[in-house]
């Protein structure tokens, strides 16, 4: 095509978009001179005031010049004419964000979409649709940013922000932020967006990760009692759940180890919890889950029991003498009274009735079935964090009674996967009541 038949073709098509005979016309000239075709289909761009139709001709234009010329750089420069004709057009922009993606090219990519949400963002309050886009235009700046090369949390986390305004239902963005606050150790600033995930996840085991997280985030701020009510409301989403029963006593016993106000409705609470562990769990785990129960309350009859039996079992009663005494001494007529007695050598004291034994239940192996055998709990992993050491049954009791080290606190590489990834937290239903979380450090 010359220049005086491309100039006609042009005013045809400005005047009337949908003239398909010159259209036809100058894509047949076309395959014989791409060149000229690309340079034709700039012109009708830069020509026509509307601006989606603008957008639409140069976004063709710049297609001619990357495929069938080979030009990428020219047809960045057209698709970056293409989007400030109208920015709300997303094929010009996507296949030049395209480009920039599979260049490499992050500061442009950037310098991109940061134009786009500029020129957008006085659009989307009118338009949903266009306030989801926007929504995901700041989560891509933000994963941009929070990457290398660029590397740049703060900003990462504005543009978090951003999207989550925008959109208050995208997991990732809330995740993403989350995770940043928490590299930064700004606990506070992370904890109401646990709720804001929960409000938008269903997936169970999601859940779980969610309420654990938030309950180890709790304790780095110093709400244990706080972290205790995180993993009560767990429970109401995995019932039978060991490792939650586990960890929910485990917190409860932290606390009053940490000297705490704790209760007495929850130091009996988590001497219930752990008794039902003992009732699971034989051996070295039921006497040590047993004994647990009766640092959370001494004078809990069945812990006594169970805990009796265990050590008779093991060998080690001897190591109850200290227990015994406590219990006869905050419980002096409860139903294993007598027993405490005669382990202590105390004397009978007048006035008192005892239960009978048996109204606490059978023992284990007298009616109520265990979990596992000794042998596979012993040998067992229990629940514990990823790359964590199994703890013995030994250390589960010293747990139990205080002596574990302190909490690992909580960043980035320590925290939940992305929404879309595996969710921490699977791997620890295994087995799940043959340890002591806190163990696991």
């Amino acid at each position: 095509m010359d220049a005086s038949e491309i100039d006609v073709l042009v005013q045809r098509l400005v005047a009337n978009p949908h003239d398909q005979e010159a259209l036809a016309y100058a894509h047949n000239a076309g395959n014989a001179d791409p060149k000229s075709y690309a340079v034709f289909l700039e012109k009708v761009g830069n020509a026509t005031p509307d601006p989606s139709y603008a957008s639409h001709w140069l976004s063709e234009a710049a297609n001619v010049w990357s495929v069938t010329l080979g030009d990428p750089h020219r047809a960045a420069r057209v698709l970056m004419m293409a989007v400030d004709k109208d920015p709300t057009q997303e094929t010009a922009a996507e296949r030049l964000a395209q480009l920039y993606r599979d260049k490499g090219e992050h500061k442009a990519l950037v310098a991109l979409l940061e134009r786009r949400a500029k020129a957008l963002n006085p659009l989307a309050a009118q338009n949903p649709d266009l306030r989801l886009h926007l929504a995901g235009i700041h989560e891509e700046l933000g994963r941009l940013w929070t990457e290398a090369p660029l590397s740049t949390p703060k900003k990462g986390a504005d543009n978090y922000r951003r999207a989550i305004e925008l959109d208050n239902t995208s997991a990732y963005a809330v995740y993403a932020l989350r995770e940043l606050y928490k590299q930064s150790e700004q606990y506070a600033d992370a904890l109401p967006l646990f709720a804001m995930e929960q409000a938008i996840v269903t997936d169970v085991e999601r859940k779980l990760a969610l309420y654990r997280d938030e309950a180890e985030i709790r304790k780095l701020l110093g709400d244990r009692p706080g972290a205790t009510q995180v993993l009560r409301e767990a429970r109401n989403t995995a019932q039978d759940d060991a490792a939650l029963v586990q960890e929910l006593a485990a917190s409860i016993l932290e606390r009053m180890h940490a000297g705490e106000a704790v209760s007495h409705g929850e130091r009996q609470e988590a001497a219930d919890l752990f008794v039902s562990l003992a009732e699971m769990y034989p051996g070295e785990h039921g006497f040590a889950y047993s004994t647990a129960a009766l640092d959370a309350s001494p004078g809990h009859d069945r812990a006594m029991q169970l805990a009796g039996h265990y050590a008779r079992e093991l060998g080690r009663s001897s190591e109850l003498y200290p227990r015994w005494q406590e219990y006869l001494q905050i419980n002096p007529g409860g139903a294993m009274a007598p027993e405490a007695r005669r382990e202590t050598g105390a004397p009978d004291i007048g006035g008192y009735a005892p239960r009978q034994t048996g109204s606490l239940g059978p023992l284990p192996g007298r009616g109520i079935p265990h979990r596992a055998s000794d042998a596979h709990a012993a040998g067992s992993v229990g629940a514990r964090r990823p790359g964590a050491k199994t703890a013995g049954p030994r250390q589960i009791q010293e747990c139990a009674r205080g002596r574990s080290r302190a909490p690992r606190s909580v960043g980035v590489g320590g925290g939940l996967s992305a929404p879309e990834t595996a969710v921490r937290g699977a791997s620890r239903r295994a087995d799940a009541g043959r340890a002591c979380a806190p163990c696991f450090q």
